[in-house]
């Protein structure tokens, strides 16, 4: 390959600055006048250099041959001619340890932490701003709370269930996943709201399906039966007003009985949001095509219709609808939450009363003739109040949830939460305390009959 080809080449992948090329290719040429030619010398010597632009940067031939020897031509790569990469690229995250689990460790709840001490969890955000249309985000994350392995032996989901702390963190919908660094939330937007108020994002995240924390102490109801993570299409608008929408496709975390393929699924959302912290409120509601989309109810399905050891399937669709409504004035503030399934489950998949459907009290027994299929909901509400004392924010919260038809999704029949927390060290530094008191379904109802209490303990901070 001839020198110019080369320089052709790289010119057009944009890696070579033209002008620098120029001037090192270009002919010197004769003045017609020896004193033009020595003004001009003098005053080249005595020009402020400091001032000078500095020369457009270039890449090295060996360098993009490595490139392609390493396969990763056309990906972006560091490089000398990445200026200010740095005001593009923004670092942010946090650590959560839960330091103390101290009463009924063992009610088997989803969206309950039982380890005495966890990490829940560790985790690092990149955001980027590739240019005025495009931005992009990952978040790393690592967590070692409760998690219920499935080994396919007798053991495997306990008889009474299979809870743990959330199965969409490490895809436990099998019960196969494990606690290791996971890309929890990878995707792209393409958006300029100065422009336009609608935006696409591409990639793995948290579905507009209800409002939630991630990574709370304890997992609310309504987001057990929420929390929906997927690596989707999402297109959507937010109008200056507040008034936003979205629609969003992806594919199920598991297939449907006699099919190898997982299913697709998709939903809808709408909502107002009027932030303000004199008055600020919020509302909105959701729909979703396959409620097994969820990852929490996925992972119970695969416990409750017995395939656990073998192919995660499920046998029917069941859509569900979700709302969400917040308002704060000043130190208060209050939410609502509500997620139901608007069909009944297949008997096969998800029965009325739980274990109590099934034939020996256990999951491993067929559903009873008499057995019908669930059509389970969660409602929650929660009031907060902050304020400053002892020169530290703190904040204090009450709320109660309750569920119905949901034993086979291994949720308490209803709870009371109370919690403190305080900016122990300063800003991005907490110490929070929280008391779940869980109700259980009777045991007819699939239930234990019985009222536990947890304590839990964590200290949180955060940087960026």
């Amino acid at each position: 390959m001839n020198l110019k080809l080369v320089v052709a080449s790289m010119s057009v992948l944009g890696l070579v600055s033209c002008p620098v090329f120029a001037a090192t290719t270009a002919k010197h040429k004769h003045h017609h006048k020896v004193m033009k030619h020595e003004v001009e010398e003098r005053e080249y010597k005595d020009r402020d250099f400091k001032d000078m632009p500095e020369a457009a940067c270039t890449i090295s031939q060996a360098s993009m041959i490595m490139d392609g020897m390493t396969q990763n031509m056309g990906r972006s790569v560091p490089n000398p001619c990445n200026p200010g990469w740095f005001n593009r690229i923004s670092v942010s995250g946090g650590l959560n340890v839960d330091v103390g689990k101290f009463g009924n460790r063992n009610s088997n709840y989803m969206g309950e932490n039982y380890k005495r001490f966890s990490l829940n969890d560790a985790y690092l955000n990149v955001g980027a701003t590739v240019n005025d249309w495009a931005k992009a985000f990952a978040s790393l994350s690592y967590m070692t709370a409760t998690t219920n392995p499935n080994n396919g032996g007798p053991t495997a989901f306990k008889n009474q269930g299979a809870a743990e702390y959330s199965a969409a963190y490490a895809n436990n919908i099998a019960g196969t996943g494990n606690n290791v660094v996971q890309l929890e939330q990878g995707f792209v937007t393409i958006a300029n709201f100065d422009q336009s108020p609608l935006f696409l994002q591409v990639g793995k995240q948290f579905q507009d399906f209800s409002r939630y924390e991630i990574h709370p102490i304890t997992r609310s109801l309504t987001q057990v039966m929420s929390e929906t993570l997927a690596t989707s299409l999402k297109v959507g608008f937010i109008v200056p007003m507040g008034f936003n929408g979205s629609l969003f496709v992806f594919d199920d975390p598991i297939a449907k009985v006699g099919q190898t393929a997982t299913t697709t699924n998709y939903g809808l959302a709408l909502g107002y949001d009027a932030p303000s912290d004199t008055l600020g409120w919020d509302i909105g509601a959701s729909y979703l095509y396959n409620l097994i989309g969820v990852n929490d109810v996925a992972f119970n399905v695969v416990n409750n219709n017995g395939t656990g050891g073998g192919l995660p399937a499920y046998n029917t669709r069941v859509g569900a609808v979700a709302a969400y409504a917040d308002v704060n004035s000043g130190p208060f503030s209050v939410g609502a939450r509500y997620t139901t399934a608007v069909q009944r489950f297949n008997v096969a998949d998800m029965t009325k009363n739980g274990v109590a459907s099934l034939a020996g009290g256990t999951i491993f027994g067929a559903p009873l003739a008499s057995a019908s299929g669930a059509k389970p909901w969660a409602a929650g509400i929660q009031g907060a109040y902050g304020f400053d004392a002892w020169g530290k924010t703190q904040n204090v919260y009450l709320g109660y949830q309750a569920s119905r038809e949901a034993a086979g999704i291994d949720m308490p029949k209803s709870r009371w939460l109370l919690g403190y927390g305080i900016d122990m060290f300063g800003k991005n530094t907490n110490l929070a305390v929280e008391w779940d008191h869980d109700m259980a379904y009777s045991v007819g109802n699939g239930g234990s009959g019985s009222n536990t209490n947890l304590v839990s303990l964590r200290s949180s901070v955060k940087f960026g």
